[in-house]
């Protein structure tokens, strides 16, 4: 569509336009934050874990096992924790709202992302780069590795029709449930995340 045209249908349907991003930040972004902090807190404490999950998608949202924590710190700081992340549109861009980032919004999306306070970030990434065949058992479970940024992450696929389904009905549980699946799959990776946690232990000391 043709940008003047394109224009002249946000004008015709600015109404609908401006009610709809303001219920979405009003209504249905709370709805999704005490939804994803509820299945969060669930789920880390079944597994007895460390963790934080505000029910507030400007603060972090973390969970770590109690094992990854850095001794004799007064904050939360681990050698490896896991945070709730943000994946941008195709363009670089992020969507407006929480429910177009959770909904996949022209490749927006959500994912839980590797994190350590106890390597700076050229540290990390040197790590990361000598760690060539942990990385590809990490891969090769499903986790995404970009050695130019470092990052480390476990992509979140929600359904959009399931987020739809619970907007309607008013329970989101299932159709968040892939965060869930998402933390059983960094649990059942632990053997080679316990191994990243002794290199990031064993780097720190030299």
């Amino acid at each position: 569509m043709p940008e003047p045209a394109v224009g002249a249908v946000i004008v015709t349907h600015i109404e609908e336009l401006e009610a709809a991003i303001r219920y979405a930040h009003s209504t249905m972004e709370p709805m999704l934050e005490k939804a994803v902090a509820a299945l969060l807190d669930d789920k880390r404490r079944a597994l007895g874990w460390a963790g934080e999950a505000p029910a507030d998608f400007d603060k972090t949202q973390w969970f770590a096992p109690e094992e990854w924590r850095m001794p004799q710190s007064d904050e939360n700081d681990c050698y490896l924790s896991f945070v709730l992340d943000t994946v941008s549109c195709i363009d670089g861009h992020e969507p407006e709202t929480w429910v177009g980032t959770i909904a996949g919004f022209a490749g927006a999306g959500i994912r839980f992302s590797a994190s350590t306070e106890a390597l700076g970030q050229r540290d990390w990434k040197a790590l990361l780069r000598s760690q060539g065949s942990l990385i590809d058992e990490l891969i090769d479970r499903g986790f995404l590795f970009d050695p130019k940024t470092g990052d480390v992450a476990l992509t979140i696929p929600v359904s959009r029709e399931a987020l739809v389904a619970g907007f309607e009905e008013e329970d989101l549980e299932a159709a968040l449930e892939p965060l869930g699946l998402a933390i059983d799959r960094i649990h059942a990776a632990r053997s080679p995340l316990d191994r990243l946690v002794e290199a990031i232990k064993a780097a720190r000391k030299t």
